[in-house]
């Protein structure tokens, strides 16, 4: 505990159910993790498990990383999402109780189920597409998604309930009726709840903030199982609770109390060590819930820009933002991988990209959505794409081995059962050799020896058949699409190599991607009313959600903000303009007021 501050080691010995609300760049992460090392010490039993739960599985990879690192012996530690939490320790081993899931079910493919959902919404007008009939589950059903306009629920629910049916005609289910399926069997087959309440001897939760409610229910329902010893640590920070349009509630102490029947401590992590105090200052102005926030690194003196322009026109932002970007690596000494350019949504990124690609030649951009691959992690061949996409190099040798054990763990599910270790699989497949460079070409044909090398006869009507058409599906049709709207072709292997490799160049990512990291620069434009924030928001929640969307903005930056308001968009006749949120802060004293300022260039 050498490692920790004051504030950290109150929270790891703080006894019982503990809520750390945890102010930006406080080392939120490095507490949790450390906490986690050190339940895992005390578990003394191969059926007493420490777990947690993370709102991504990037964040999960790091968390055990980090504590494999650190030589902790992680065999009893379960990490992942909460969909990850209701496969392994509810639906699958309970799914006999439930009346979708008792014959058989498997959890369809992201490409699949966006596919089936598209084609039924467009048979229910005014739907054209997946994308106007986002839902997200409740404890009470299925609700769409905040945003959609009052007009299309009617029609919204029609596709809902015609998609689940759909599926479950095939056996199959997708993450909202996951979340679904298991508070139903938690809620109505007690000794679930009994027998895992015995199982976790914590349970640790990562940004707290974007819970919904539904998975609230589904833990407290462990929780408050009688004689339950499972202790709870959640840690977050409600002023970054970006997500409340899928469902996402910070949720106060006492709430929580009153969910588990138990009282839960709340402490708090103040000290910001990423930030400069000029940088702290400015996005402390965007508090929801308002805590003094001290910066404590060794950024804390710097007085770096702070700049909010509102007079570039949206023609003119490729050439502003260019500036900045050379303004910052040349004369500021900022390495490229230290700026990011944010902005609320993709379709602003996607149109900007290819024309700072084409400006700066010299640098190379960064984000998801130059990535060949789609979000698509559970499927089995992404899975196996990591290891054929990925050096055998010490760094990342304890990485590629879990991948190497989630490979043959979906093996032997689909029973291709190998006596294998996931040493000795990697051993294999570092010696297939692949020629093509094309990366779907490569990777098809790294498929094909992988299957070979391991004798797996897979049916052409097999899940993994399934699975592999999905990915490839998937795969092609995100690369036809940037190819389409950004001119870029990214099928080739170098472009599928760099999506598994660290960062590298200047990050580019939406206002909700970037939640979680840091940069010494942080260029932000389409800070608009209308984007922040967004259009959907209620009337009510409209304030909080712009302050809030901001709060992350700012909090990004050690060193360095740009805000941009720009002039040029809407419809004729109804321009956006800069966010309300930013024009209460109109006498701000930025250190400048134009990107454009002699002094930037």
């Amino acid at each position: 505990m050498d490692k920790l501050n004051q504030e950290q080691r109150e929270a790891l010995a703080a006894e019982g159910d503990v809520l750390v609300v945890a102010c930006p760049g406080s080392g939120k992460t490095h507490t949790l993790i450390h906490k986690i090392a050190a339940e895992l010490s005390q578990v003394t039993s191969h059926r007493e498990f420490v777990v947690a739960l993370t709102y991504t599985h990037i964040a999960a990879e790091e968390i055990r990383d980090r504590i494999e690192a650190m030589g902790v012996d992680i065999s009893q530690l379960w990490v992942g999402t909460i969909h990850s939490f209701c496969f392994t320790w509810i639906l699958r081993p309970y799914s006999i109780y439930h009346e979708n899931l008792r014959d058989g079910f498997s959890v369809v493919d992201t490409f699949e189920s966006e596919e089936l959902l598209k084609e039924i919404a467009k048979r229910h007008p005014p739907l054209r597409s997946q994308y106007d009939c986002k839902y997200h589950a409740t404890d009470r059903g299925f609700s769409p998604d905040r945003g959609i306009p009052s007009a299309n629920i009617i029609a919204v629910q029609s596709s809902i309930a015609e998609y689940h049916e759909r599926l479950l005609e095939q056996k199959k289910i997708d993450f909202e009726m996951m979340l679904k399926f298991a508070h139903d069997l938690i809620i109505e087959h007690r000794p679930i709840a009994k027998r895992l309440s015995k199982l976790f001897r914590v349970i640790a939760i990562d940004e707290y903030q974007d819970t919904r409610d539904i998975q609230y229910s589904i833990i407290s329902r462990i929780i408050r199982e009688k004689e339950c010893k499972t202790k709870l640590f959640i840690v977050g920070d409600p002023n970054q609770a970006i997500f409340g349009s899928l469902g996402g509630v910070a949720r106060t102490a006492d709430e929580i109390s009153a969910l588990i029947g138990r009282p839960v401590k709340q402490l708090t992590l103040k000290n910001n060590y990423r930030s400069s105090q000029h940088i702290v200052d400015y996005f402390s102005h965007f508090a929801v819930n308002p805590l003094q926030i001290q910066a404590t690194g060794q950024h804390r003196e710097r007085h770096g820009d702070l700049v909010h322009d509102t007079t570039i026109d949206k023609s003119g932002l490729v050439q502003a933002i260019s500036q900045l970007i050379r303004h910052n690596v040349e004369v500021l000494g900022i390495p490229p991988e230290q700026i990011c350019i944010v902005a609320p949504w993709w379709i602003h990124l996607a149109s900007i990209t290819r024309s700072l690609v084409q400006a700066l030649p010299e640098y190379d951009f960064n984000g998801p959505g130059l990535s060949p691959f789609a979000e698509n992690r559970d499927n089995f061949w992404y899975k196996v794409a990591r290891l054929a996409l990925t050096d055998s190099a010490p760094d990342l040798f304890r990485q590629r081995i879990r991948w190497a054990r989630e490979v043959l763990d979906e093996l032997a599910k689909a029973g291709h059962v190998h006596d294998l270790s996931p040493r000795d699989f990697l051993k294999v497949t570092n010696g297939i050799q692949v020629r093509a460079s094309r990366g779907t070409e490569y990777l098809a044909e790294y498929f094909d020896n992988l299957s070979r090398s391991f004798n797996l006869a897979i049916r052409p009507d097999s899940e993994l058949s399934i699975q592999r058409q999905g990915f490839f599906d998937r795969t092609s049709n995100r690369i036809a699409r940037i190819h389409k709207e950004e001119s870029i072709n990214v099928d080739d292997i170098e472009t599928f190599r760099a999506v598994f490799r660290p960062r590298t160049g200047i990050v580019i990512s939406t206002i909700h991607g970037v939640k979680g990291a840091e940069f010494d620069s942080v260029i932000a434009f389409g800070l608009l009313e209308g984007l922040v924030p967004h259009f959907g928001e209620p009337a009510h929640k409209k304030l909080d959600s712009a302050k809030k969307l901001m709060f992350v903005i700012g909090s990004r930056a050690r060193l360095n903000l740009y805000l941009i308001s720009e002039t040029g968009r809407g419809r004729p006749g109804y321009p956006r303009y800069q966010s309300n949120v930013l024009r209460s802060l109109a006498t701000y004293d930025y250190s400048s007021r134009s990107i454009v300022d002699p002094s930037l260039r």
